[in-house]
């Protein structure tokens, strides 16, 4: 596996040094579409999708998709019924990444870095520096964050409260302001389609050449 992950970074980093890359599929599974930034119109996401600064991903009702990003191996796991737009200011070896999320589901699960992690809704702003997270996000209903693994600040956007989530409690904050913390409830927990996965046997990678035209790299690996 770890083969694998050289081979596949070692190729999108050269993506990557040309253009505004930040990010690569690794699965989907259902309905999940992409709009790519500067077009008008969705299209089905693949995997092995390279991803760029702005791009926007919705999941359908029984959709589901997994990204990694390129500098540290960062993920982000977006459930069904989920819209969100993956931005990154690039720096000379991090990507600063913000997910701008209206709506849905999401497992982030971010390597410790010297950049910033940043999950903004209507509600509220996520800040992380290298943890385990879900967040649930409802424009009428607010927010909810999951600590599965280190230290999540939640902020309010409407009078800037703060509470701190950690590994066995969830953080909440809604549109009227309000913000809190308490212990985690198992059930309450999302399920991630990706712990029962038997493990990947190839991966393709789509790459844009010189003049637009799409290639197309399959990586076969144990």
């Amino acid at each position: 596996m770890r083969s694998f992950y050289n081979i596949l970074f070692f190729i999108i980093f050269f993506s990557w040094i040309h253009g505004n890359k930040i990010a690569v599929t690794t699965k989907v599974k259902g309905q999940v579409e992409i709009m790519p930034i500067g077009k008008d119109n969705f299209a089905n996401l693949k995997p092995g999708t390279i991803l760029a600064d702005g791009d926007k991903i919705r999941t359908g009702s029984s959709g589901f998709t997994a990204i990694i990003f390129i500098d540290d191996k960062s993920t982000l796991k977006l459930k069904e019924n989920s819209e969100a737009v993956i931005t990154g200011q690039r720096s000379a070896r991090s990507i600063a990444k913000k997910i701008n999320m209206d709506v849905g589901t999401v497992r982030a699960t971010v390597n410790k870095q010297n950049s910033n992690f940043v999950i903004q809704t209507p509600t509220s702003v996520a800040s992380v520096k290298g943890t385990d997270f879900w967040m649930i996000t409802d424009p009428v209903d607010g927010d909810i964050v999951i600590g599965l693994e280190g230290l999540v600040t939640l902020t309010n956007n409407e009078t800037g409260a703060e509470v701190d989530v950690t590994e066995g409690t969830s953080g909440s904050s809604t549109p009227d302001g309000d913000v809190g913390v308490e212990e985690t409830e198992e059930s309450s927990i999302p399920e991630d389609p990706t712990d029962q996965d038997e493990q990947q046997a190839e991966i393709k990678i789509y790459l844009e050449g010189p003049n637009g035209e799409q290639k197309v790299m399959i990586i076969e690996y144990e």
